[in-house]
């Protein structure tokens, strides 16, 4: 986690009548839903949800809507002491039962949350969000209002970060009922438990505004009043708008990066998120169902890709080469403190070998039995994941006789949706880690993770990170090798193929202060920002 000035709560009272109270900031990502049981991810929206806990500048979780917990000896059971002044921004109390039903509501299989994976660990998750047994059987209880108690199956080593992420955040059983099908859906269909709510936002909005939230239960930090959010998808556009002092902060791309590397706004954000590849495996039409359930076909086409050219050219400044399925800077050996990215496996399946890229090819069609082979590749409308779809199609269909790919661009969103219904035939993802754990992009490969959009199943991955998750592992490095075994594995069989790793270059006022960038989970936080001009 990167911070950009130190937090505004070291500011002075006395100069608070000088600092300015609304930013302008460009977004990467748009807002498709307030409902935190069906959102995919955060970024920016985590400013509006507090959790149990809080992920500080040191990288340490600290209380937020829980004052403080105690941890049983076994290290199977949590209890956490609500904070009293804990409120939604309607008013209403935050409670232990908010967070119950929040819990419940996320695992109960008819709500279909792609971050029902993340409770894996809480006693009975697993057999509650498929449904085997009923919601009141999940391990949570509430014997107060101001206690909240966990039960997990087996000790989790990472549980506190867990408690940080916006997913594990209390929800309002009234708000929700009230609206039902449409919660979450426009910005007074919605309410918060973090320091902003939001105004002037629908879905596929690409403005929207933050303002303090008057309930929160550390509004006294909170210096800001007023944050008006841009998703701006052309990158000049955004950088015009900086250059013309309407944004405060905003990302650059490509030739803006060598123009302004030398430039004192720059600033450095690091994000634990891949992009990659992935095929519907368990698609209707019988041809491309072989064509994806094939290795040979999908190693071919991901040695048809000079990731290289991807980092340094078409990328460059704002990406990295991956070195496997797992994030460069998120985790680190616990035995010589190595990173996790460093020691995995990439092998063929981060390579760029065009000879083999064409044996495996006529390999795989001759096992399919056919001669050529035409898919759809789902993009979204971002400019770099588009010059990326054109560079694989190109690259792709050049190296490989009988290829067509045929690019299909649409919003975000629109992806998004298509994604989590099955309704593609390849398409370009990614995926940011919600903890600095291995884990947290290999768990959403299992078999049964909602998140595994395209099906891919191997019952050794399986078991491996099920092992890694649900095991006592007295022996961290054990783990770490299990984690390792893992990775291996998937890419040797490319479940997904690896393509970038994001790494963005921003501008960013010199009076603006306090916004802490982290590289897991929600990536930006503005709970401490101010602007001291």
């Amino acid at each position: 986690m990167g911070t950009l000035a130190a937090c505004s709560s070291q500011t002075k009272s006395k100069d608070n009548s000088k600092l300015v109270r609304t930013a302008n900031l460009s977004a990467n990502y748009s807002i498709v839903t307030l409902d935190i049981s069906k959102a995919q991810g955060f970024d920016n929206a985590g400013n509006l949800y507090d959790s149990l806990l809080y992920m500080n500048k040191n990288h340490k979780p600290v209380p937020a809507l829980a004052s403080r917990y105690r941890v049983s000896n076994d290290g199977k059971t949590y209890t956490f002491t609500i904070r009293k002044n804990a409120k939604f921004s309607n008013g209403d109390p935050i409670t232990a039962d908010s967070f119950v039903y929040s819990w419940q509501r996320t695992l109960n299989p008819k709500t279909k949350s792609t971050h029902a994976y993340l409770f894996d660990g809480v006693k009975n998750a697993e057999k509650v969000n498929f449904g085997k047994l009923p919601l009141s059987a999940l391990g949570v209880a509430a014997p107060n209002k101001r206690t909240f108690v966990v039960h997990l199956d087996r000790p989790i080593a990472y549980f506190t970060k867990l408690m940080t992420y916006q997913a594990f955040s209390p929800q309002d059983k009234k708000i929700v009922d009230k609206y039902g099908a449409s919660y979450g859906q426009a910005a007074n269909k919605a309410v918060f438990s973090g320091p902003y709510v939001i105004k002037k936002w629908a879905p596929q909005s690409n403005t929207w505004t933050f303002k303090k939230n008057p309930n929160y239960w550390d509004k006294k930090h909170v210096k800001m009043n007023t944050i008006h959010m841009n998703y701006v998808t052309d990158p000049q556009t955004s950088l015009s708008l900086y250059q013309a002092h309407k944004l405060d902060f905003t990302i650059l791309i490509g030739d803006q990066v060598t123009h302004y590397k030398n430039s004192a706004d720059l600033y450095h954000g690091p994000y634990s998120y891949m992009n990659y590849l992935v095929y519907n495996q368990k698609i209707k039409n019988p041809t491309l169902r072989k064509a994806f359930n094939n290795v040979d076909i999908r190693k071919a086409v991901s040695l048809t890709i000079d990731r290289s050219q991807i980092a340094n050219n078409l990328l460059k400044g704002e990406s990295l080469k991956p070195t496997g399925f797992v994030t460069k800077y998120l985790a680190y050996d616990p035995a010589n403190n190595k990173d996790f990215a460093s020691q995995q496996y990439g092998g063929e399946g981060v390579a760029y070998n065009p000879k083999l890229a064409k044996d495996y090819w006529n390999k795989g069609l001759k096992q399919i039995g056919q001669k050529k082979l035409a898919f759809n590749l789902m993009v979204a409308n971002s400019d770099n994941v588009k010059k990326v779809s054109e560079f694989i199609k190109s690259s792709a269909e050049k190296q490989l006789p009988g290829l067509t790919i045929n690019l299909q661009t649409v919003p975000q969103e629109v992806q998004y949706a298509r994604g989590v219904s099955g309704d593609f035939e390849a398409y370009i993802t990614g995926r940011g880690a919600d903890i600095a754990d291995p884990t947290a992009f290999l768990q959403p490969m299992m078999s049964k993770n909602s998140m595994n959009y395209g099906s891919w199943h191997n019952a050794k991955f399986d078991q491996l990170i099920s092992q890694s998750i649900y095991t006592n592992n007295a022996n961290p490095s054990i783990r770490w090798n299990k984690m390792l075994a893992a990775e291996k594995i998937i890419m040797q069989d490319q479940g997904a193929t690896p393509l970038f790793q994001n790494y963005n270059l921003y501008l960013k006022r010199p009076y603006l202060h306090g916004i802490t960038h982290n590289t897991t989970g929600s990536q930006w936080n503005y709970k401490y920002m101010y602007i001291k001009k």
